[in-house]
C-alpha cells in the first residue's frame, strides 16, 4: 500500500527541450491533465494542461520553470498519506521521487483508486455494520470483541465524524454476509446502530431456490 503502487508506468514525461504544442499532444493522448518534466533522470517539476495553453506552442518548456509545480511524494509513502496529500494539494497527478530526487513515475487518479482497492477489503464478501457512538467511548478493541464474540471478524474498519462534533461513525465491513446476530449483540451493549448492509440467511436461501427454480425451467 504504498504510493509506488499507484504509478501509471504508460505515461511519458516531458524534457525542458520539449515544446508546449507535443506536452499538449501528450496530455491529449493519454488522458492527463498534468505531466512531470524531466532533467538527466531528476525531476524538475510538474506542468499542468492549464498553464501550457496560456503560452504559444512553439514555446519549449524551459521557458515556463517558473510556472513548473512540485507534487512530489516520496518513494515508500503509504496510501493512506497519499489519499491526504491528494486533498491537501487538490490533485491525483503526483511525481514520485526517491531521496535522490530521481523521477519514477506519474501517479493517477485511476491508479490511486485501484490501489486502494486492492489492499483494501471493498470487494471482500461481507457485510456492512455503522455505528455512532461518543467519541469519548470509543474503543476499537471493546468492538472487535463483540463482533469475535459471534465468530466473525473486522476486515476493515473507517471512522468518520458525526454532525455532532462529539460523536463519531464507525463503519465495520465483516467477513459474514448476516450480521443480525452480531447486530443484536451491539444492541445489547447499547450501541447505536445507523445502518446494517447484509444478507440474511433466509435471503440466501430464497435466492438459492429461485436459482434452483431458473435452471429446472431452463431444462
Amino acid at each position: 500500500m504504498f504510493v509506488q503502487n499507484c504509478i501509471d508506468n504508460s505515461i511519458p514525461f516531458l524534457r525542458l527541450s520539449d515544446d508546449i504544442g507535443y506536452a499538449l499532444e501528450l496530455m491529449q493522448e493519454y488522458k492527463t491533465s498534468s505531466l512531470a518534466v524531466i532533467k538527466n533522470d531528476v525531476f524538475v517539476g510538474n506542468i499542468t494542461e492549464a498553464i501550457l495553453l496560456e503560452f504559444d506552442e512553439d514555446l519549449k518548456i524551459h521557458t515556463l520553470q517558473e510556472n513548473l509545480l512540485q507534487h512530489t511524494l516520496l518513494e515508500g509513502t503509504h496510501l493512506f498519506d497519499v489519499l491526504k496529500k491528494t486533498a491537501e494539494e487538490n490533485t491525483y497527478c503526483f511525481a514520485v521521487i526517491n531521496f535522490e530526487k530521481e523521477y519514477l513515475g506519474l501517479t493517477t487518479p485511476q491508479k490511486i483508486i485501484d490501489t486502494f482497492i486492492q489492499f483494501s477489503s471493498v470487494t471482500t464478501t461481507g457485510g456492512i455494520l455503522v455505528l455512532e457512538l461518543e467519541t469519548r467511548n470509543y474503543s476499537l478493541t471493546e468492538i472487535s470483541k463483540i463482533v469475535e464474540s459471534n465468530n466473525a471478524m473486522i476486515l476493515q474498519s473507517t471512522m468518520a465524524t458525526s454532525a455532532n462534533q462529539n460523536f463519531i461513525q464507525v463503519s465495520l465491513k465483516i467477513n459474514k454476509n448476516d450480521l443480525k446476530d452480531i447486530q443484536a449483540t451491539f444492541e445489547r451493549y447499547q450501541y447505536t446502530i445507523i445502518a446494517v448492509i447484509h444478507q440474511s440467511e433466509y435471503e440466501v436461501q430464497l435466492q438459492e431456490r429461485f436459482d434452483s427454480l431458473m435452471r429446472y425451467l431452463e431444462i
